[in-house]
């Protein structure tokens, strides 16, 4: 995959919806780290930040998370930038699989 299938695959992974796939508590922008074991306080509030116009994350406490949707996967399941490549790009063709199964289906003509 070259760098512009890349980028279009990002764009095309709404890093909220990535997120709660991942099973990461989600309200509104926020979110509760999945590193949150590692933050000093114990702090259990909700610290990661995602800022859906840029498709981009980060926590305000961990400074080694954050990034793009691409680094979430990998941060938050402990795999490489092509494993997570590979996966999301997985995600998107189901959708699109899915999407032309039932996108349509069932109403009235």
């Amino acid at each position: 995959m070259d760098e512009k299938e890349v980028k279009k695959l990002e764009m095309s992974s709404p890093i909220v919806n990535v997120a709660i796939e991942l099973g990461i508590k989600v309200r509104g922008s926020v979110g509760k780290c999945f590193r949150s074991d590692k933050h000093t306080d114990n702090e259990s509030s909700f610290t990661l930040l995602f800022n859906p116009a840029k498709n981009t994350f980060s926590c305000k406490t961990c400074p080694d998370v954050g990034g793009t949707v691409i680094d979430l996967v990998s941060q938050c399941r402990g795999w490489s930038d092509q494993e997570s490549i590979d996966w999301l790009a997985h995600r998107a063709q189901f959708d699109r699989m899915t999407q032309k199964l039932y996108h349509g289906k069932g109403r009235k003509k």
